[in-house]
């Protein structure tokens, strides 16, 4: 009875302790650390690639948002200048109409209504950027003033404005039509003709279609 439990304790021992085979097999499936530090370094490198990939495609969708806005921008600008150039004939009409309104016929009551649509009008196109471009009694400016006629005076400085025959406005700092303008010149300037030919190229005429300036006529007042 005592020899038969002698070879079940043995087995028991050899169970409970791994072969040697099996160790070894075991310590070559456990990277050493240098093979984990390059490891974690290969990591770390495709990790910085992919966000310095983000970081770029984000920048690009920034701009391309901010390059759309720009340009939705730009077309409305240039759409909107567009349509208040048509509408400035009707402000030149509405203006005369009243200059040449009999005084007799001022204080009715459809005048005065009249008098509040041009108003109107006027208040809605200055929200929307609209400035008439100052002239009268200031030195001519090619860059905004057309001369039409020129007047041989003293009475004032040489090249001032002396009439405006037509305003001219601005949008957004921009010309959209050049004041049509008188200006003085002095007799010992008869000669030179400083006037000719400024104010003008690619600004918007009377009718709101883009061409070239009228040159400029040279008369004496008398």
């Amino acid at each position: 009875m005592g020899d038969e439990g002698a070879p079940k304790q043995a087995d028991n021992n050899a169970i409970g302790q791994p072969s040697a085979e099996a160790e070894g097999v075991a310590a070559a499936e456990v990277p050493d650390m240098a093979t984990l530090q390059e490891e974690l370094q290969k990591q770390k490198e495709q990790s910085g690639y992919h966000l310095e990939q983000w970081k770029r495609t984000a920048a690009d969708l920034q701009n391309y948002r901010k390059r759309v806005e720009k340009e939705r921008g730009e077309w409305l600008q240039s759409g909107q200048a567009a349509l208040i150039a048509q509408l400035l004939p009707i402000l030149d009409d509405l203006e005369r109409a009243f200059l040449t309104l009999p005084v007799a016929l001022s204080s009715l009551t459809w005048t005065e209504g009249l008098a509040l649509i041009d108003r109107k009008l006027q208040l809605i196109l200055e929200q929307h950027g609209l400035k008439e471009i100052e002239a009268l009694g200031k030195p001519f400016d090619p860059t905004r003033h057309q001369a039409i006629l020129q007047e041989e005076t003293t009475e004032y400085p040489d090249g001032q404005v002396l009439v405006v025959l037509q305003k001219g406005y601005i949008i957004q700092d921009r010309v959209l039509r050049p004041a049509m303008v008188k200006v003085t010149r002095h007799p010992e300037n008869r000669e030179s003709t400083p006037m000719e030919g400024t104010a003008g190229s690619a600004t918007m005429q009377p009718d709101g279609v883009p061409g070239q300036a009228e040159p400029s006529t040279d008369t004496t007042s008398t």
